[in-house]
């Protein structure tokens, strides 16, 4: 570049000289015109040089920069790989989006590191999950033996999931010491998943539990497991978590208003399956065979509500402002719209309308009335003496039997249905009485056409006798 600047100032010089000497008009014409050529093409190139001059200055500048960021991320890095092995516990994000720990492994160190939110350094470490509860979590043999066809996107198993050094946590060592009743464990199934499950019993001696697996079928919810293929889970541990600070927020505030409209709509009920008195109790079976211990909360770890959320019956077409104000109408009423209140005011108003109906005397309740209380005095015993069925003839006698016993017959059944009725209803209402009243009216009945069924047949035996004598 420098030898082309003096060949081109070496020209401009001569060109110089020759219009000094040159008088000829046309020639000094060109002369000028290929000096303004010459001056211009040392201006570009004296540019062109400089701009080269500057962008090999910035070049070294930046491997100047480029190595002294090497060499302070040196010590970074070899505090990084120097991790390589260790365990740690680690963030996990699942396919419904939920942020949970889990005990890993620390198998690699990316390459890249990045400033993050805050302009700290932070780089990004390869882990591999010890105790995977899903399948995206289990580590690939393939990829661990270098031999997967498959990329870390196509590839159903975990090559490793890559996470921040700065999202890390210390490993959480199982405590067998503390494995009890009721504990919950993480337990691992052959298919090298772990799953959730509660303590039975535990054996310390052999170093075996039992283990009662959540959501496997009846013949494979109980299983016993080696201390080494469990890891249990106390209140303690931090094995889940809120991942950012805007979503503790977000809860605190979805927290803090469901608080209060159950403040303004709930009230404490009965304890827990109360109302299966009154049936054969297959909810609470149900429950109890699911693994709830009567007395605590629902839940897997026994922390949800104890008493029953209580149904309620709102005004029906109104909005909650409107149902909000009824109740500050009723001094915060909590009981304003329980269904268990408005079911007793039913029953209230319905005794109340069957004692108006009990006073009011109506043709029917006094037909009723004649044929209950007269039924003792009115109706007599229709047995007839054995001397009434002197004067019927055999074939009268026979089928005034097959009468009676028809009556009988009929008799036993309105017999029958009555009893039904008694048991249908409570002793001591009206009801019951009246149908107690029947129900002896009818047995009377009954007991008049036995003996008239037992005249018929002594009257019947006396003539085959008296027959058989004149034959004689």
């Amino acid at each position: 570049m420098n030898e082309s600047i003096n060949e081109y100032e070496l020209q401009l010089l001569t060109v110089e000289k020759a219009l000094l000497v040159n008088e000829n008009p046309d020639e000094r014409n060109e002369l000028l015109e290929l000096r303004d050529n010459l001056i211009e093409l040392l201006a570009l190139t004296g540019t062109a040089s400089e701009e080269e001059r500057e962008h090999i200055t910035n070049d070294k500048a930046r491997e100047e920069e480029e190595e002294d960021i090497e060499n302070q991320l040196a010590p970074i890095k070899k505090k990084y790989d120097e991790m390589v092995g260790q365990k740690c516990s680690a963030p996990h994000k699942h396919t419904w989006g939920a942020i949970a720990y889990h005990n890993a492994l620390i198998c690699g160190v990316e390459d890249t590191a990045y400033v993050d939110e805050d302009g700290n350094l932070d780089v990004k470490l390869r882990v591999l999950f010890t105790n995977p509860t899903h399948r995206e979590m289990l580590p690939c043999n393939y990829y661990l033996e270098g031999n997967c066809r498959f990329n870390d996107e196509n590839c159903h198993f975990s090559h490793g999931e890559c996470v921040s050094a700065a999202t890390l946590r210390e490993y959480t060592a199982p405590d067998f010491e503390r494995l009890a009743r009721n504990c919950i464990v993480l337990a691992r199934l052959p298919d090298r998943i772990w799953h959730r499950g509660r303590v039975l019993c535990a054996n310390f001696v052999e170093k075996m539990c039992r283990v009662r697996l959540d959501g496997k079928e009846k013949n494979e919810k109980e299983k016993d497991f080696l201390f080494e293929d469990l890891l249990p889970i106390f209140q303690d541990d931090d094995f889940s978590s809120d991942y950012s600070s805007d979503s503790d927020a977000d809860s605190n505030y979805d927290w803090t208003a469901s608080s209060t409209l159950n403040n303004l709509f709930t009230y404490h009920s009965r304890p827990l399956g109360e109302w299966e008195k009154h049936t054969k109790g297959i909810g609470s079976k149900l429950m109890a065979k699911m693994g709830y211990v009567f007395g605590t909360g629902l839940g897997a770890n026994g922390g949800g509500i104890i008493t029953p959320v209580a149904a309620q019956i709102l005004p029906p077409g109104r909005s909650l402002d409107h149902c909000m104000e009824l109740r500050e109408a009723a001094n915060g009423d909590r009981d304003l719209f329980s269904v268990e209140k408005k079911l007793q005011s039913a029953q209230k108003k319905q005794a109340k309308a069957y004692e108006r109906e009990c006073q009011r005397v109506d043709v029917f309740s006094f037909l009723n009335d004649s044929v209950l209380t007269g039924a003792k005095s009115d109706e007599k015993p229709s047995s007839k003496s054995d001397g009434s069925f002197q004067n019927h003839s055999v074939k009268s006698l026979n089928v005034e039997s097959v009468r009676v016993a028809d009556d009988i017959k009929r008799k036993e059944r309105e017999i029958a249905e009555v009893q039904k009725s008694l048991k249908r209803n409570n002793e001591g209402t009206e009801i019951y009485k009246r149908l107690k009243q029947t129900l002896i009216a009818k047995s009377q009945e009954l007991h008049a056409l036995k003996c008239e069924e037992t005249s018929l047949s002594k009257e019947q035996a006396n003539r085959k006798t008296k027959e058989k004598f004149c034959v004689f």
